[in-house]
């Protein structure tokens, strides 16, 4: 289970890395938005609310998975009193 993880973290944060960045994008856009709505010139709309949306999802999922890896990574192994080990 500590190979499954790390490998959870590692999806997770690169997760959280595209989400990041989709949202940036988002962000980006309505700025673009705003400079050309304030400076009275003409700029094809672009509706950024689903990017922005869609950004925030992203980020939400990889924040759970990496919050789930990081929960079951903090388990310790069960001793048997005959000597076994069992890992979690």
């Amino acid at each position: 289970m500590k190979i499954l993880s790390r490998v959870g973290t590692i999806v997770g944060v690169l997760i959280l890395l595209a989400g990041l960045g989709v949202f940036g994008y988002g962000t980006f856009q309505i700025w673009q938005q705003y400079l050309a709505i304030s400076a009275d010139r003409s700029k094809e709309f672009i509706n950024p609310l689903p990017t922005a949306l869609l950004g925030t999802l992203i980020i939400a999922v990889g924040a759970f998975l990496f919050g789930l890896s990081l929960h079951r990574d903090g388990r310790a192994d069960i001793q048997r009193p005959d000597g076994t080990t069992i890992v979690r």
